[in-house]
C-alpha cells in the first residue's frame, strides 16, 4: 500500500506557490485568492500519482484534501495574519478528524510565512522563508500530553 508524505507535499505546493503567485500579495482583500492559488498548487502536487484524492475549498477550513470517502488527508487554514487563540484550537479540534492539519499565516509584509501544525495536543511553528523556500521549526506549545508520530511526519495509506 502507497504512503503520501503529507508534510512534504505541503510544503513542496508551498515553495511553487511562493514561486508562481507572488504578485498575488499586493492584490487588496487577497486571502481567497492566495487560497485558491494555494489549493491549485496542492492539487497540482497531488494528481499527478493520486487521481483518487481530491483537493476542495470550503468554509472551515480553506483547504480539504479527501479521498471522498471519509478520509481527510490534509486539512489547511489560511490566514493573512497570526491565528487567534480559538483558531488555534480549532485546529486541534480538526486534528481529530484529519490526517494533518495545518494552518498559512501569509505574512504578505514579510518575508516568511508562519505555518501552524496541529494534532490534537498541540501547535508546532514552524517559519517558511520565501527566499530560501525552506521550513524552519520555531517552537511548539503543547496543551495535553498525548503521543505523537514519531517522526512527525503525516502518512496517508493509499
Amino acid at each position: 500500500m502507497k504512503k503520501l508524505r503529507v508534510f512534504d507535499i505541503f510544503t513542496s505546493a508551498l515553495r511553487d506557490f511562493e514561486t508562481g503567485d507572488r504578485d498575488l500579495y499586493s492584490w487588496p482583500r487577497n486571502r481567497l485568492a492566495l487560497t485558491h492559488a494555494l489549493a491549485q498548487r496542492l492539487f497540482s502536487a497531488l494528481s499527478k500519482d493520486n487521481p483518487a484524492l481530491f483537493v476542495d475549498m470550503s468554509l472551515n477550513p480553506d483547504i480539504l484534501v479527501h479521498n471522498r470517502k471519509g478520509q481527510t488527508s490534509l486539512a489547511v487554514v489560511c490566514r493573512n495574519d497570526y491565528l487567534t487563540e480559538g483558531e488555534q484550537k480549532n485546529l486541534m479540534k480538526l486534528a481529530e478528524k484529519a490526517n494533518l492539519v495545518m494552518a498559512v499565516s501569509f505574512f504578505p509584509q514579510k518575508s516568511y510565512m508562519l505555518l501552524y501544525r496541529a494534532t490534537s495536543s498541540s501547535i508546532e511553528y514552524f517559519h517558511f522563508d520565501r527566499n530560501t523556500l525552506t521550513v524552519e521549526a520555531v517552537r511548539s506549545k503543547v496543551f495535553e500530553s498525548k503521543a505523537g508520530k514519531a517522526d512527525g511526519q503525516a502518512y496517508l495509506s493509499l
